[in-house]
């Protein structure tokens, strides 16, 4: 299991990205739970010169049983200390499913109690201080205590403690939600900063429950004005539970007004969790209220919609033609795929071949008891989601059995009260092998059209390189076999363009003498124009990769290069060369091109970025030239 895995996994199901990443020889950075903003893992990633490959390490707060401490890859932590860290090391006897559950559980343990108001940030902006209670019998104390409404006091009273259901919060809430839906307030006194995530009416004092019924009630009166971040939850929590709309229907227009004219308005510093939790209830929502599968699939992110669309497409080939089948290894393959020299100079026969070839590989290469797309991006997985499970959300009413069927490669079930996702988790995709695969087709078509920039063959797996040539020569022999037919020869033409050649070459014949020196001004213009079709016969071997590095091993290319990697002050190095920086990078690229296929570096405004997709490949190469 490598460490990118992880990432891609907690991203997409917790919505957790690193942050305070640097480079150098050792690489760290921090993952932070996404309510409390409290770090829950240290990832380190260091090179091993002797080994020539990065050492991945990941140490995480969360307890574990000796049972997990058992596992061979669960070690000591390598920088945090105490009981409550473990250390997980990434390696091939890493089991993903049960690093993936240890994470889960990690976010879990490290949610803030639901009777608990946090700020944002995790931390207390109140301050406290000793206050004089002055108790003198008609002491101006008691005489100045504000006016509590008695709608508020009621509602206080409906506040029940012998429910053990485990929706204990969300209930009380709901209750009495609903007997505030109607209250209005016109309350303007100083209140203290309250802000958390899971607020409830129970949490707010009496000056602040009046604050709140006053802002609510400007809001539904098309007003809006700055409040604390626990008040916009508050009344998104409402419009989920049904409070003040009619129906499911009108309560998601409302989030959706409510979202445009105040989230997006300047009414709050930092909008981006808020957002980001929303769109996730729009479709949960959706889903637990049984709307049509056409508007559940409107909440759906379009990235997760676009890249089943390619997952669909690639599974089922046969089913589509050679241009969809295309964009969707492209969509896979990245952006610079697009720029491989076979596209631009060979791009339509390109095209058929990589369609080709995916579907010839679908259909025939099965490795191991698993097709190719079960290789590159793993099985259907069938996994538990709990819609709402992080909103105050309380629904009285029982949730049918139910099943939507988004696309191919996507559904939501619901039986018995319990959601499943079936879906392709990206978590589980083998983009190397993907990727090797394009590689190997790429390197075909430049062989076979005599392209140039040859690049060597990297297909790991000698069964599926197989696979590939045999399909890659059949779409060749297939594109020659239809370029044949499209010549269509009018034989009943021929006489007449045989009469018209001997009127011809009757009225072009000329004197022996001058019908000589022609000749000879005729073949000299043919020597000079005629293509030398034995250079491209050449062995596309004769730059291999040992005369490449020992051409540069010793070149200022080269040293500019590591410094590059190492984050040092290559300028300096540039400068005093009298070099330019565009020109460097032009020949670093070049340098490289055939083992990596594309360009390694970017010069952008006097400064070389180097594309980080590629450094594992290009330290590997370095590598051999320590050794």
């Amino acid at each position: 299991m490598e460490l990118k895995e992880l990432l891609d996994y907690i991203k997409e199901k917790h919505n957790i990205e690193e942050s305070d990443r640097w480079d150098s020889s050792l690489t760290m950075s921090r993952l932070c739970h996404p309510l409390t903003g409290k770090m829950i893992a240290l990832l380190i990633k260091e090179w091993n010169f002797d080994t020539g490959r990065w050492i991945e390490h990941c140490d995480l707060k969360y307890e574990a049983s000796l049972f997990d401490r058992m596992k061979e890859y669960i070690v000591d932590p390598l920088r945090m200390h105490g009981s409550s860290w473990i250390g997980i090391s990434f390696n091939d006897k890493t089991d993903r499913d049960h690093i993936f559950e240890l994470f889960d559980k990690a976010v879990l343990h490290g949610n803030p109690p639901k009777d608990i108001a946090l700020s944002d940030t995790g931390k207390s902006n109140s301050v406290y201080t000793d206050t004089l209670l002055p108790f003198a019998k008609g002491s101006d104390f008691l005489k100045k205590k504000e006016y509590i409404p008695e709608k508020i006091t009621e509602m206080r009273k409906l506040y029940r403690y012998d429910d053990y259901s485990g929706q204990l919060r969300a209930k009380n809430f709901y209750r009495q939600a609903k007997f505030m839906e109607d209250y209005e307030d016109d309350y303007h006194g100083q209140v203290c900063d309250i802000s958390g995530y899971f607020t409830t009416y129970h949490d707010l004092s009496d000056k602040q429950l009046r604050t709140y019924f006053t802002w609510r009630t400007e809001v539904r009166n098309g007003v809006y004005n700055k409040t604390f971040t626990s008040f916009v939850y508050l009344y998104i929590y409402e419009l989920l539970c049904g409070i003040g709309s009619s129906s499911s229907v009108e309560s998601l227009n409302k989030l959706k007004e409510f979202e445009e004219k105040f989230i997006e308005g300047s009414f709050l510093e930092d909008n981006t969790q808020i957002k980001r939790n929303l769109h996730r209830w729009y479709l949960e929502y959706s889903l637990v209220k049984a709307f049509p599968v056409d508007e559940v699939k409107k909440y759906i992110d379009k990235e997760i919609l676009d890249r089943d669309h390619a997952l669909e497409i690639l599974k089922k080939s046969g089913n589509y033609d050679d241009i969809e089948v295309f964009e969707a290894i492209s969509f896979f393959a990245g952006k610079r795929f697009l720029n491989s020299i076979s596209l631009k100079k060979e791009r339509e026969k390109s095209i058929i071949i990589y369609a080709y070839v995916w579907k010839y590989i679908l259909k025939t290469g099965n490795i191991d008891g698993k097709s190719i797309f079960t290789h590159c991006f793993g099985r259907l997985q069938n996994r538990s989601i709990y819609p709402l499970l992080n909103a105050v959300y309380w629904n009285d009413k029982e949730i049918p059995d139910i099943d939507y069927i988004v696309n191919g490669v996507r559904s939501y079930h619901c039986k018995s009260g319990r959601w499943k996702e079936k879906s392709y988790i990206r978590a589980y995709f083998n983009r190397k092998k993907l990727t090797s695969i394009v590689h190997e087709i790429d390197r075909l078509i430049r062989d076979e059209f005599r392209l140039g920039y040859y690049l060597k063959p990297s297909m790991e797996d000698t069964m599926i390189a197989s696979y590939i040539k045999d399909a890659f020569d059949k779409a060749v022999k297939e594109i020659k076999h239809n370029e044949r037919n499209r010549i269509n020869i009018d034989f009943s033409a021929l006489k007449k363009i045989r009469n018209d050649a001997e009127i011809t070459k009757t009225s072009l014949l000329v004197d022996e003498d001058t019908d000589i020196d022609e000749k000879a001004d005729i073949q000299e213009t043919i020597e000079k124009h005629c293509i030398n079709y034995n250079d491209g016969n050449k062995s596309k071997t004769e730059n291999s990769d040992s005369d490449k590095i020992s051409e540069i091993s010793d070149d200022i290319n080269l040293k500019i290069l590591k410094y590059i990697i190492a984050g040092k002050d290559y300028k300096q190095l540039i400068k005093s060369n009298n070099l330019f920086t565009s020109i460097i990078t032009d020949n670093i690229n070049e340098t490289f091109f055939e083992d990596i296929g594309d360009n390694i570096l970017e010069c952008e405004g006097g400064e070389i970025y180097l594309v980080e997709d590629y450094r594992e490949d290009i330290l590997d190469i370095i590598g051999e030239i320590y050794e």
